[in-house]
């Protein structure tokens, strides 16, 4: 996706929110989808950089192997 595009999403989603806070997540993510270009000249693309950097899947860590200690 397109950092510009992600950038004016998210701006989309979170005007939702504010103006109509009786709505839900869906309908606020569903007006983002619909209506994102009419908020492309507030986007920044290095919003919308971070915002994908943020979405990205981390990489697991191997998990530290722990002692166990046992009562005698």
């Amino acid at each position: 996706m397109h950092p510009l595009k992600v950038s004016a999403q998210f701006a989309a989603f979170t005007w939702f929110r504010n103006a109509h806070r009786d709505q839900g997540r869906e309908e606020a993510a569903r007006y983002a989808r619909l209506n994102w270009d009419k908020f492309l000249p507030l986007a920044h693309e290095g919003l919308g950089r971070l915002l994908l950097r943020i979405a990205e899947p981390q990489p697991r860590k191997p998990a530290r192997a722990r002692r166990i200690l046992v009562a005698s």
